[in-house]
């Protein structure tokens, strides 16, 4: 069999687990409002199940709905009433085969006091960040209580059929704060040394052992936290803490890495290198006597099989790569590896979760969170070979396809390029975008697997089309850029894709206007080819819009160059010697001297062609950016959602 390491089975405690691989716990807000497992919650954990994972590790478990609110839909456990619905889930995921621990959480200081109306708690009053919310230092009866709310969860846990529980000592809640030198300054029992600063969990585990005996206990901790400011954990701290935990009989440790104030040590984007952390994984391997989880950003099977193979952990966990495709393991154990949608780092899950406070979604996966609403077998199969055609091969389109075909219909896809990938083909060319390519080819894998005729180089024409007699036209021919016809000499201008594309060589000097994230991206490929660069934006900010851990990667690799940054200006005119522009707020305008200028102004939907298609008396349904510019997850989404719903007229 492939991946004989990643299929072994393995031990936690008394506890045999089928494989080696273990679902890291990630929140979704899919919780209901009292913390409930919802059905919505129940059917997207029971799919990772089904799809052939060892150990589900669900996401952190309230242990306290007074004084921990981390979000209004996080899942816990700090209720009676919590246990019935946490049964439902756990009896569903063991059908499938797979185990279950419940991560108990307790927020401390980065608890939400606007959702519990309370001052947030912590060891020592010390706020998350500097200027930010001033929590209060527990008391000792502070600290009982919450130690006993812990107690209580995992008495729940395993009254509702949960394998074990994981405390979770990472990412600088409330456990990881009384580890934390930075965050823990008590000076009685429970600060100062080593011993006296796990004390808080070690009397945590010891009462889970006096309730529930040998019941299966991890401990999650950041085995660096990586953040350079005196008092956080460097790779020697979490050692230390790992021996410590280790002699408490704890069963197995699992290691994240980073902190608050370095979220991207523990969920990274794109630029970072798969196992670039894997040092402090196999340190912890080399150091303790009980099972190692690890984290390692794994996208594939390959790379999970060469790190059990080299002794860096003896778990390992997938994150994302759970999000982005619940058949990671099965098709890797069928030794199909090219058929698995791999997690592209794009964020798009952290920023609805962390930056709109809204339920997960995956760019790649779009029934993530849905399953209970998109079930595979519910999928109406009545196309019955009737004849429909998709208008561009981008992620939009072929997902669109995938669908289309599942259902039956006979699919033809035209594509003028000579490459399926539509705007993908220009996005992955930035630097650290190369991953990119690999959506367009399992997803080109999959639409010809199911039988989609494929026309590349062909420029598709409600004439053309309408001669395959179509039930339903998609029109999925992305967003053109914008690029304003009233503004005098736009015509000398150059547009950031053939930039990118290599189409339009820069030379001297460069303006370019927008900053949005095509801008930034034709911004860091601009400055490495060693131009000096001007960019202007009519928003007050830089990037505005884009999610704040996406922008500081990019922007961490252009601010080094010191662009001249011109905001809330707008572009006037653009002349043989550079541009005129307006500076928003007084009016005033000024030149910028250029030898190239670049547009990235955004991009406009594509009315205007489905208005043809119609007119020639075709079925014609606007897809993805076509219809609403955008991103990858829109388009996936889009293409998935109206595929699956079509009805012919």
């Amino acid at each position: 069999m492939a991946y004989e390491k990643l299929f072994e089975p393995g031990r936690i405690g008394g506890l045999t687990i089928r494989n080696r691989a273990v679902m890291s716990p990630m929140g979704t807000d899919l919780a209901d409002i009292r913390g409930n497992a919802t059905p919505r919650l129940i059917a997207y954990y029971t799919e990772r199940a089904k799809g052939g994972i060892g150990l589900i590790i669900n996401e952190y478990t309230g242990v306290d709905d007074v004084d921990s609110i981390p979000t209004q839909h996080n899942l816990r456990m700090a209720q009676d009433y919590n246990v019935q619905e946490a049964e439902e889930l756990t009896r569903s995921v063991h059908a499938y085969g797979a185990k279950i621990f419940a991560q108990l959480h307790h927020g401390g200081a980065t608890s939400k006091s606007a959702f519990t109306g309370r001052q947030n708690l912590s060891p020592s009053g010390v706020p998350m960040a500097p200027g930010g919310e001033v929590p209060r230092e527990m008391t000792l009866e502070d600290i009982k209580r919450v130690q006993e709310k812990f107690i209580a969860a995992a008495v729940r846990c395993k009254k509702a059929g949960y394998d074990g529980v994981e405390l979770h000592g990472a990412h600088s809640y409330l456990i990881a704060q009384f580890f934390s030198k930075y965050y823990n300054r008590r000076t009685d029992a429970y600060g100062g040394t080593l011993e006296n600063r796990c004390r808080f969990i070690d009397e945590i585990i010891a009462g889970i052992r006096a309730k529930l005996g040998r019941y299966p206990i991890s401990v999650r901790i950041c085995g660096d936290e990586m953040t350079d400011e005196p008092g956080f954990l460097t790779l020697e701290d979490g050692l230390e803490i790992g021996r410590h935990l280790e002699a408490q009989g704890i069963d197995c440790i699992n290691i994240s890495n980073g902190s608050s104030w370095n979220g991207n040590a523990n969920c990274e984007p794109f630029s970072y290198t798969p196992g670039w952390k894997k040092h402090v994984a196999k340190a912890f391997k080399e150091a303790l006597s009980i099972p190692v989880i690890a984290t390692n950003t794994i996208k594939d099977p390959d790379f999970a099989e060469s790190l059990l193979e080299e002794g860096v952990s003896d778990f390992v966990a997938l994150g994302r790569s759970q999000f982005a495709d619940p058949e990671f393991m099965n098709k890797a154990k069928a030794g199909r590896p090219e058929t698995i949608r791999q997690c592209i780092g794009c964020m798009y899950c952290r920023e609805r979760l962390l930056g709109n406070a809204m339920p997960v979604e995956c760019s790649l996966n779009p029934r993530l969170g849905r399953e209970y609403r998109y079930r595979w077998q519910d999928l109406q199969k009545n196309g019955n070979g009737r004849p429909v055609v998709v208008v561009g091969g981008g992620p939009g389109g072929l997902e669109c396809a995938v669908i289309l075909a599942k259902r039956g219909f006979d699919v033809t896809l035209m594509e003028k390029a000579s490459a399926l990938g539509g705007t993908l083909n220009i996005a992955k060319l930035p630097p650290h975008k190369a991953n990119l390519q690999g959506v367009t080819d399992v997803l080109a894998l999959e639409a010809r697997e199911l039988g989609v005729t494929v026309q590349l180089n062909t420029e598709a024409t409600p004439e053309t089309v309408a001669a395959l007699h179509p039930v339903g036209v998609f029109l999925a021919a992305g967003a053109p850029p914008v690029v304003p016809k009233s503004i005098p000499g736009i015509d000398k201008a150059v547009l950031a894709e053939d930039v990118i594309l290599g189409k339009a060589p820069c030379t001297g000097k460069v303006v370019l206007v927008g900053i949005g994230l095509t801008g930034l991206e034709c911004a860091e490929m601009i400055l490495e080819q060693g131009h000096r660069l001007a960019m202007m934006e009519m928003n007050p900010t830089v990037g505005q819009g884009i999610f704040g851990v996406v922008f500081n990667d990019i922007y961490s690799r252009i601010k080094p160059y010191d662009p001249e940054v011109y905001t809330s200006h707008k572009l006037a005119a653009v002349t043989d010697t550079g541009v005129t522009v307006e500076d928003m707020a007084t009016g005033e305008t000024k030149t910028i001297a250029a030898d190239t200028v670049v547009l990235a102004m955004g991009t406009h939907s594509q009315e205007a062609m489905e208005a043809s298609y119609r007119a020639a008396g075709l079925n014609a349904i606007l897809v993805g950016s076509a219809e609403t510019p955008g991103r990858i997850a829109g388009a996936t989404r889009d293409g998935f959602e109206k595929a699956w719903g079509f009805e012919a007229e």
